[in-house]
């Protein structure tokens, strides 16, 4: 749980490296924007750009170069992305740590371990659920700042009886209702929620799991994450049981294309790239990846590969990455 404690190091240091990487790839691509002139009726192009306070005007001829497209509008993406990482890093030197996470999740965790929750099919998803990938599986560093724990309820929930909301208010947190009638818990710095597959119509309320105490919010395509989940001991006495990567990663996809926020559709997108890396480079995700596309409904693969196709934008140093992500899944 050591790296629970460097979260704000870590951030730092990995947008500080994506700004090398965006400035060392700008400096070998071609700057400007391309000028249309219509002379005697024909159309002619121009790449002008600024060199020092000289404006330079270059004849293309009466067509493009595909290649010269290709790069400026890659230039485009990058700069854009390299104001998000700038303006991330000056957030970033500023923020001091307020508030350590550290011991109330390792408690949290701990209860749940005691009353044996995970052997019933209880998971963490969320970003805490990648804190872990990044802990114990060789997934690449990406930032991460969250106070809220996301704990996913299988339904029908088939383990014994216990008392989630009582033990929760026993080690300090406070339960609170939602607006659509599920219940949170809050304290500690944490924000404590659960969440259950959510079927059948899209207004129904969610269900009161009576063995456990507490209502969960309701949620499309958190069954994906129920699919080969993966059981490990974080530290004595604590284990955790956590999605798949390969099972997160399709999830991130699907979801991101349900956001209206622009800002949360990109945070889903990005953390589902930077697994798949992963998840394509071990056999047995792989494996994990082709059972999951062979049990998902059309429809849902259908937004999965509209998701990569967008992620091209969302983060276009990993566009390797994403091609490769796409041309496992048209094999399938």
């Amino acid at each position: 749980m050591e790296d629970l404690e460097n979260v704000l190091k870590e951030s730092l240091e990995f947008y500080s490296a994506q700004e090398r990487s965006i400035t060392a790839r700008l400096a070998l691509l071609p700057k400007g924007v391309i000028k249309p002139k219509k002379i005697k009726g024909r159309t002619y192009f121009y790449l002008q750009y600024r060199k020092g306070k000289k404006l330079i005007t270059e004849y293309l001829g009466t067509k493009v170069p595909e290649e010269l497209q290709e790069k400026l509008e890659e230039r485009k993406k990058l700069e854009s992305e390299l104001k998000k990482v700038k303006k991330a890093l000056k957030m970033l030197k500023k923020k001091e740590e307020n508030v350590d996470l550290t011991e109330p999740v390792k408690e949290l965790l701990k209860t749940f371990t005691q009353n044996n929750l995970w052997d019933y099919g209880v998971e963490i998803i969320g970003s805490w659920c990648f804190i872990i990938y990044q802990k114990y599986l060789p997934v690449e560093k990406y930032p991460l700042r969250t106070q809220d724990v996301d704990i996913l309820i299988p339904l029908p929930y088939r383990g014994p009886r216990i008392d989630i909301s009582s033990i929760l208010k026993l080690l300090g947190f406070e339960e609170h209702i939602n607006p659509d009638g599920s219940t949170y818990f809050a304290g500690s710095g944490l924000k404590i929620e659960f969440i259950a597959p959510k079927k059948g119509r899209p207004s129904s309320r969610p269900p009161y799991v009576k063995k456990l105490n507490i209502t969960p919010q309701t949620l499309r395509f958190t069954e994906v994450l129920l699919m080969s989940p993966a059981l490990i001991k974080i530290s004595r006495g604590i284990k955790v049981l956590f999605p798949s990567p390969a099972s997160f990663v399709i999830h991130k996809l699907l979801i991101s294309q349900r956001w209206n926020s622009r800002e949360k559709r990109q945070k889903d997108l990005r953390q589902a790239v930077f697994l798949l890396k992963y998840v394509l480079s071990v056999d047995e995700e792989k494996e994990r990846l082709k059972k999951i596309w062979k049990e998902i409904p059309e429809g849902w693969k259908k937004r999965v590969k509209k998701a990569l196709k967008e992620a091209r934008s969302t983060s276009p140093l990993e566009t390797s990455i994403i091609k490769a992500g796409e041309d496992f899944l048209s094999r399938l």
